[in-house]
């Protein structure tokens, strides 16, 4: 074998090699990217897993054939979230912001669908923070949600205790509907205090996301709130 016969096999032979490790670190090298990203979309420390589905050239192109996520105890917005599970589908990202991390990596999504699992204790939490509900004590149980707190009208703190079920409000919002009002120990029309339940609404806002969704329906069972979400370009 002359020289320029050994020098045409060891360049295919490094080209092979090539090829080998791009196909087989491309998925890697996405998903440690992606991590990275949809890190950034929340504050807090979420923990996140991502599984990649794409060919070796999708590190160039951008294009994903598929992409599951996987992200718990983050905070969106200013409301917490125990776990955000997203299935998704002819996926778009920048290969520029992927390469450096950033919350926007992704920039379209063909249709996806997932879910929102918030806790009874974060959502508590959120009311108190965010809302102004001051002692608040929250309770999630076969569909019904228990409100009690202090709430202020004007200039007076008034105690109420509501029991109600959560409705989807907006594509990105979730109301209480109130069903049962008590102020200062006095039951009153539901009509009558819906002042005091609009200061609440929406009780729920799906903000600061890593892409965009609207909500399909809410559940609420075993202390937790459910929101099956859909993620596509009408989104």
């Amino acid at each position: 074998m002359n020289a320029r016969s050994r020098l045409a096999v060891w360049l295919f032979t490094a080209l092979a090699v090539v090829v080998i490790l791009a196909v087989a670190l491309a998925p890697t090298v996405l998903s440690w990217r992606l991590r990275t990203a949809v890190a950034r979309s929340f504050a807090g420390s979420p923990q996140v897993s991502v599984q990649v589905n794409a060919p070796p050239w999708a590190i160039v192109t951008g294009a994903l054939d598929g992409l599951n996520l996987d992200v718990r105890r983050a905070i969106a917005g200013r409301l917490p979230i125990e776990q955000l599970s997203l299935r998704l589908e002819d996926v778009d990202v920048d290969p520029g912001r992927l390469l450096r991390g950033d919350a926007s990596a992704i920039t379209r999504v063909g249709r996806g669908e997932g879910e929102v699992t918030l806790a009874q204790e974060d959502v508590q939490t959120f009311l108190a923070s965010a809302k102004g509900v001051r002692r608040a004590v929250l309770r999630l149980d076969a569909g019904v949600i228990t409100i009690e707190g202090d709430v202020r009208l004007g200039a007076v703190d008034l105690r109420v205790r509501m029991e109600g079920r959560l409705v989807v409000g907006s594509p990105t919002t979730v109301d209480l509907y109130v069903q049962t009002l008590t102020v200062s120990g006095v039951q009153i029309p539901r009509e009558i205090g819906s002042v005091l339940v609009s200061s609440l609404n929406p009780l729920i806002a799906l903000e600061g996301m890593p892409v965009p969704m609207r909500i399909e329906s809410v559940a609420v069972e075993g202390g937790q709130v459910r929101l099956s979400v859909r993620i596509g370009e009408t989104s």
